[in-house]
């Protein structure tokens, strides 16, 4: 949290407005550090547990799949509930029990166990805190994005680090902070959100397609560079595993700049010019990325994808937000949720197949975001200007 306070400073934080929207903020920034452990933790897992790359990282693409594929029904339930401080309550307390587990895990299944804990904790509470913070305002929305990215930005490095000084089975005491600010959340009061109880219809969220289309595909496209190149530069390139941390780390908070950069961008020139951009360049820095054989080139590649990657992410959710005013936590689901989860199942097949080449995996994802640069910002007709 001090970190978030430091980016957007303590004024800002109060022109954000009500208490639910810097709660929909801070619970962003905790419980995606949480799950930023996965893909730092890769290589040491794939050793301890003697299973395939492949296995790996198919698994973390299905469970980020299946988690998110359940947002689109936490979002239309939300919707109807009014109870925002248990909901809150409930999913830290499942995702500091998730982490304590993975450190106990003795076999593979029981860590399959323990992230799928973390993964649907997670996912409940993308579609309920961008509705929170969809009460004030669009550039909330994108503080609310800007600090889940903080969040998965420190994870990566935090548990690097803490993981190299101490054995795994320490987790449990990182899990720690998130049940006591469980207990003190009870204490805090919140105000009731909007919620929609009329009947819902299909064609309502028909009118998300296109942004459903657009977020699927960076969400292929991000899930396996982000599961891949760790392995890349611990496996590929000779690193240590702390520099896999720091490289997500950076490319994180990249991501952060880049979230409030697209809101004002989309606004400006469009979602289809926007799209352009931000599918060229993920292409060309994957590109780069795999040219590298020197630390400052693996991070300035690496960098440049994550930016260009999440300056969709905050504006794909202020759109669906505008498009479906009254059901915000359905929109945001179909925004963020499901097409992320169409996005990971895709992943997990095409990583089933590539699996262990580790640079063809990487590579086959440069034409997949170019091809999407044509489609989505220069053919498609949806746009936002």
């Amino acid at each position: 949290m001090f970190a978030l306070l430091t980016i957007i400073g303590q004024r800002e934080m109060l022109k954000l407005g009500s208490m639910m929207s810097i709660m929909s903020i801070f619970s962003h920034f905790l419980l995606d550090f949480f799950v930023s452990f996965f893909n730092p933790l890769g290589p040491f897992l794939i050793q301890k547990f003697g299973i395939e790359v492949r296995l790996f990282t198919s698994f973390l693409a299905l469970s980020a799949a299946m988690a998110s594929l359940l947002q689109i029904f936490f979002g239309f339930l939300f919707d109807r509930i009014k109870q925002t401080k248990s909901l809150l309550f409930t999913m830290y307390i499942m995702e500091a029990i998730g982490i304590a587990l993975i450190g106990f895990s003795t076999n593979f299944w029981m860590l399959v166990m323990s992230i799928f804990i973390i993964r649907i904790a997670n996912s409940a509470f993308h579609p309920l805190g961008a509705a929170m913070a969809g009460e004030k305002s669009g550039r909330v929305v994108a503080f609310f994005s800007i600090s889940g990215t903080l969040g998965a930005a420190f994870g990566p490095v935090f548990v690097s680090l803490y993981v190299s000084r101490f054995n795994l089975s320490a987790l449990w005491i990182v899990s720690l902070p998130a049940i006591v600010l469980a207990i003190l959340l009870l204490r805090v009061n919140l105000p009731e959100r909007t919620v929609q109880r009329n009947k819902f219809q299909l064609k309502e969220a028909l009118v998300l397609l296109p942004i459903l289309f657009v977020v699927s595909v960076r969400s292929f496209a991000m899930s396996v560079v982000h599961a891949y190149t760790p392995l890349f530069v611990t496996n590929v390139r000779g690193y240590d595993l702390t520099v896999s941390g720091a490289l997500i780390t950076s490319g994180m908070i990249a991501g952060v700049v880049a979230n409030y950069i697209g809101v004002i961008l989309m606004e400006r020139i469009g979602a289809k010019k926007q799209d352009l951009v931000a599918f060229i360049g993920m292409g060309l820095s994957i590109f780069l990325l795999l040219s590298s054989k020197n630390l400052p080139s693996i991070f300035a590649s690496f960098v440049l994808f994550d930016f260009c990657g999440f300056l969709l992410m905050s504006a794909n959710v202020v759109q669906a937000q505008k498009i479906l005013p009254n059901r915000k936590a359905l929109a945001s689901s179909v925004a963020m949720g499901f097409a992320w989860s169409i996005g990971d199942f895709i992943a997990t097949g095409y990583n089933s197949i590539f699996g262990n080449n580790i640079v063809l995996s990487l590579s086959l994802v440069v034409p997949v975001t170019l091809l999407a640069a044509i489609y989505f910002g220069i053919i498609q007709k949806f746009d936002t200007k």
